[in-house]
C-alpha cells in the first residue's frame, strides 16, 4: 500500500483510496472519531490531484485547500452534508499518524489540526459561496448528485461523459462566467510535475564559499562598484558610452573582447550582465543615467543572498539569454516562452546522479516549441533553420546559468540512461507515448551514441532549485531531513521516494540520531497494518543496513514476520526451496496483497480463472491461515470469501427439462 500514485494509475489510487478509507472508517468508529466516507474519499482526492500527490503529505497551506478550495469547488452534495468535512479531515489525519502513513516532511498534525480550526471559521461560508462552485459541481447539483457527492474520480468522468437529461442550461454569459471561474478552481487530474528524487547538499559552509566563487556574484559587485553612488551617464539610447564598454569588457571579463561595436547594445556579453542586474534589482535607469539601488547595497556584500537574487532573476532573462544572430531579427520562440523552458531544463536535470546531454534536452525544447507555435507554414529550409537557432539558445541558457555556478557542464558520451526510452518496441508504463516520433528517436540515439555536452547542477543550484521545487508545492526531498521522524515514518517515506543509493544514507543517519539500535525499525515494520507496505518496508531496511542478510535470517524465525520475510524473499525463492509450510504462507500472503493492493474485484478476477473447487479450497485455507496480518485477513474473508462461498450454484437446466447444448461458435450464458 503505497501513499502516492501517479495521475495515469487509476487503478492503483483507487484501490488504495478504496483500503484506506475502510481501514480509516473502522479506525474512526472504533475511537469515536466523525467520519465521512464520501468526505474523507474527496479529502484523498485533494491530495492525489495535486502538484506531487502525497496523500499523507499535509502542511496548513494544504488543509486550507482541501477545505476552502477543493470541498467547496468541487464536492457536488448540499450543504449541511458538507458541514462534516473539517472533522472528518482531522480524522483523516489523525489515522495517517496513528499508522505511520503521515509524510514527515509535512507539517506536525498538531500543527495541521490548528488550521483545521481556523479553516472552519470559514468554511460554512465556503460552501454556500457559488462563486467557488466549478463547471461540473455547478451541473451536478440540480442533477441530484446531493448527499453522496462526486466520488473523484469516477463519479465525475460519468456525470461528463453521461450527463443525462435533467442538467441545467446555460445562456452564453453563464457558461463563459463559469468557464472562467473553473480556471481559477484547483485542477483535476492537472499534469504532475515528475517525481524528483531526494538530493544530498554538502556542509553550508562550502555552499557559502561557493557562491563567493560564482563569476556572476563578481561581475554584479564590480559593476555596482564602478557605478559608485552617483550612477554612470548613458547614451541617449540609453546604452553605455563606447568608451565605458570597452572598461567594462575588460573589467566584468564579458567575454566581448574583440569585437567590433558601433553601440554598447551590440555586447552580447555586457548586454547579459547589466540585463541581469536589471532584474535582479541591484541595478536601476534613471533617465540616461544607470545607477545602482541603494537598499541592495546590503546584498552586495552577502554572497549567498546575492546569488539567490542572480538565480531567480535567472528566470526572466529571456532577451538577453536568446539574442538575435541578427539586428533585425525578431525573437526566436526559445526566447518568446523562456519562462515556461527554463524551469523545465533545470528540473529535468534536478536530481539526476548521471550528467544529462544537452541534445536530449534540446529535443524536448524543440517539441515544447512545436506545441506553442504553428509551423507548419515553414519550408523543410526554414524548419531546419529555426532547429538550429533553438538549440544554440538552449546551449546558451546553460552558458548563463554555468556562469552564475549553478550548472556545471563536462563533454563526452552519455549515459545508456538517456537512451533507454527511444529503442524500438519500449513500452512505458500506463500506456504513456514515447517522448518522439520513430524518426527522431532514432536520430537522437545517434546523436547520443556521440561526445556532446553533459549538464548538471551544481550543489549551489541544486539547493536554489530544491527551495524553488518546495514553494510551488512540489516534492523535493533532502538527505538527512527525515533524523527526526518516527520509525515507520521513516521506513516509509525512505521505501517510497528513496533510490538504493539514497535509502542506506538516509537511515544511517536516522539510526545514528537514535541510539544505532535496529530494533525500532523492527518493531515499526511488526506494526504497520498493511500487508503489502509491511512487506515494502521490511525490504527496504534489509537492503538499507549491513547487517540486513543475518536480519532476515533471525527474522524467519519469527511467528509475525516469519512469513512476510517468505513474501519479501519470494522473488529469490523457487519452487523446490520451499517447504510445504512455507509455501501456504507465500499463496496466503501474496492473495492478501493482491487484495490490498488490487481491492477485492482484483482477487475474485484471479480466482474465477480456477476449477470451481480449486478456487473454494483456496479460498478456505487463505480464511483459515492464521495469517499475521489480522485486518487484511478479516477483510479477506469478508469481500472475497463469502461472497465465493455462499454464492448460489448455478442452474443448468430447468426441472424436467434437458439442458439445451450451446450452438457452435456462440458463447455459454452465465
Amino acid at each position: 500500500m503505497r501513499t502516492r500514485y501517479e495521475i495515469e494509475d487509476t487503478d492503483g489510487y483507487l484501490a488504495a483510496r478504496e483500503l484506506l478509507l475502510r481501514r480509516c472508517g473502522s479506525w474512526a468508529a472504533a475511537n469515536g472519531r466523525t467520519l465521512s466516507l464520501p468526505l474523507a474519499g474527496a479529502l484523498l482526492d485533494s491530495r492525489h490531484f495535486s502538484s506531487d500527490g502525497r496523500l499523507g503529505y499535509w502542511t496548513p497551506s494544504q488543509v486550507r485547500r482541501a477545505l476552502l478550495e477543493w470541498i467547496p469547488g468541487k464536492v457536488a452534495a448540499f450543504q449541511e452534508d458538507l458541514l462534516a468535512a473539517p472533522e472528518t479531515l482531522r480524522s483523516v489525519l489523525r489515522y495517517l499518524d496513528a499508522t505511520g502513513l503521515r509524510d514527515p516532511r509535512g507539517a506536525a498534525t498538531a500543527e495541521n489540526e490548528a488550521a483545521i480550526d481556523t479553516a472552519a471559521k470559514e468554511f460554512g461560508a465556503a460552501i454556500a459561496d457559488t462563486e467557488r462552485y466549478g463547471l461540473a459541481k455547478t451541473a451536478a447539483l440540480p442533477a441530484g448528485y446531493g448527499d453522496t457527492g462526486i466520488r473523484l474520480p469516477g463519479g465525475l468522468a460519468s456525470l461528463l461523459l453521461e450527463p443525462g437529461d435533467d442538467l441545467p442550461t446555460f445562456d452564453a454569459a453563464e457558461f463563459e462566467e463559469l468557464l472562467e471561474r473553473q480556471l481559477m478552481l484547483p485542477g483535476l487530474g492537472q499534469e504532475r510535475p515528475m517525481a524528483q528524487l531526494p538530493v544530498r547538499l554538502p556542509a553550508r559552509e562550502e555552499l557559502a564559499d561557493a557562491a563567493e566563487r560564482s563569476t556572476v556574484v563578481g561581475q554584479f559587485r564590480a559593476l555596482a562598484e564602478w557605478l559608485g553612488p552617483k550612477g554612470r551617464a548613458l547614451t541617449p539610447a540609453k546604452n553605455f558610452k563606447p568608451a565605458d564598454a570597452r572598461e567594462l569588457i575588460t573589467l566584468l571579463g564579458t567575454g566581448d573582447e574583440g569585437l567590433k561595436f558601433r553601440s554598447a547594445a551590440e555586447l552580447p556579453g555586457l548586454n547579459l550582465v547589466v540585463s541581469w542586474a536589471l532584474k535582479a534589482r541591484l541595478i536601476r535607469r534613471q533617465g540616461i543615467r544607470l545607477l545602482p539601488v541603494a537598499k541592495a547595497r546590503p546584498l552586495l556584500a552577502d554572497a549567498e543572498a546575492l546569488w539567490q537574487r542572480a538565480f531567480e532573476a535567472a528566470f526572466d532573462i529571456g532577451p538577453a539569454v536568446c539574442r538575435p544572430i541578427w539586428a533585425d531579427e525578431p525573437p526566436s520562440p526559445t526566447q518568446r516562452i523562456y519562462d515556461v523552458i527554463v524551469p523545465d531544463l533545470m528540473a529535468t536535470i534536478y536530481s539526476m546522479e548521471e550528467p544529462v546531454p544537452v541534445p536530449r534536452l534540446a529535443e524536448s525544447v524543440w517539441e515544447s516549441v512545436r506545441a506553442h507555435f504553428d509551423l507548419g507554414f515553414l519550408s523543410p529550409l526554414s524548419l531546419m533553420g529555426l532547429r538550429g537557432r533553438v538549440d544554440n539558445d538552449v546551449e546558451h541558457i546553460f552558458d548563463a546559468f554555468e556562469t552564475l555556478g549553478a550548472v556545471t557542464s563536462v563533454h563526452g558520451v552519455a549515459s545508456e540512461i538517456f537512451s533507454m526510452d527511444l529503442d524500438e518496441g519500449t513500452t512505458l508504463p500506463f500506456g504513456i507515448d514515447p517522448p518522439f516520433g520513430a524518426d527522431r528517436a532514432a536520430a537522437l540515439r545517434q546523436r547520443l551514441a556521440k561526445p556532446a555536452r553533459l549538464v548538471s547542477l551544481t550543489p549551489l543550484g541544486t539547493r536554489a532549485m530544491r527551495e524553488r521545487m518546495l514553494t510551488e508545492g512540489r516534492e523535493a526531498g533532502l538527505v538527512g531531513e527525515l533524523a527526526g521522524a518516527t520509525p515507520a515514518e521513516l521506513l516509509g517515506t525512505v521505501a517510497e521516494h528513496y533510490t538504493t543509493s539514497s535509502a542506506p544514507e538516509e537511515i544511517a543517519t536516522w539510526r545514528a540520531a537514535h541510539g544505532g539500535s535496529l530494533e525500532p525499525l523492527v518493531q515499526a515494520v511488526r506494526d504497520c497494518p498493511f500487508l503489502s507496505r509491511r512487506v515494502a518496508l521490511l525490504k527496504t531496511l534489509a537492503r538499507s543496513v549491513p547487517e540486513g542478510a543475518e536480519l532476515l535470517a533471525e527474522l524467519i524465525r519469527d511467528p509475525d514476520l516469519g512469513p512476510v520475510v517468505l513474501l519479501a524473499d519470494r522473488d529469490d525463492l523457487g519452487p523446490e526451496d520451499a517447504t510445504p509450510e512455507e509455501a501456504a504462507w507465500i499463496m496466503a500472503g501474496s492473495v492478501l496483497e493482491l487484495l490490498e493492493i488490487g481491492g477485492p474485484e482484483a482477487v475474485r478476477e484471479q480466482l474465477e480463472n480456477l476449477p470451481p473447487a480449486q478456487r473454494k479450497d483456496i479460498v478456505r485455507a487463505v480464511s483459515a491461515s492464521g495469517y499475521p496480518a489480522p485486518e487484511t485477513l478479516e477483510e479477506f474473508r469478508t469481500l472475497v470469501a463469502e461472497p465465493i462461498l455462499h454464492a448460489p450454484a448455478r442452474l443448468h437446466a430447468v426441472q424436467g427439462t434437458a439442458a439445451r447444448r450451446p450452438r457452435p461458435g456462440k458463447p455459454r450464458r452465465r
